[in-house]
């Protein structure tokens, strides 16, 4: 599955539809509320923070079943960030100890196999794997 997104929030709706078919397509219904958490929290970030000057801008998500893997590509041409080299949020600290953000990146991580960034071409790849199998709690 490809496709290109615009910067806009509403697109979620879209990203939703096509990922629930792709899903239903590759017989990964199980997968399926994991991979929207990840692609909301993802593609929230991008729309939120890629594009400082503003302005519309397309960015495009891929998605593919590579073996026992959901290969998931996000490529954007916004300013360069590498959310792999966060350090994990504390979780320990009390809410009123602890720093704002991260988690986002913190639940990605929780949900996927690997989180693999690269800047090509003056763009932000950034490829994440997903078990076909859902982890054991």
């Amino acid at each position: 599955m490809f496709m290109e997104i615009k910067n806009d929030l509403q697109e979620l709706d879209v990203v939703c539809d096509k990922v629930n078919a792709f899903c239903a397509e590759h017989n990964l219904s199980e997968r399926y509320h994991d991979i929207v958490l990840i692609l909301d929290e993802l593609i929230t970030n991008i729309v939120s923070y890629a594009y400082p000057e503003g302005g519309e801008h397309i960015f495009s998500l891929k998605i593919e079943r590579c073996d026992d893997k959901i290969c998931i590509c996000l490529t954007d041409d916004g300013i360069p960030f590498d959310p792999s080299s966060l350090s994990s949020p504390d979780t320990e600290s009390s809410l009123e100890e602890r720093k704002v953000g991260g988690l986002g990146i913190f639940l990605v991580r929780q949900l996927s196999e690997a989180l693999e960034y690269s800047r090509v071409d003056n763009k932000n790849q950034l490829l994440i794997k997903v078990s076909v199998e859902k982890k054991e709690e």
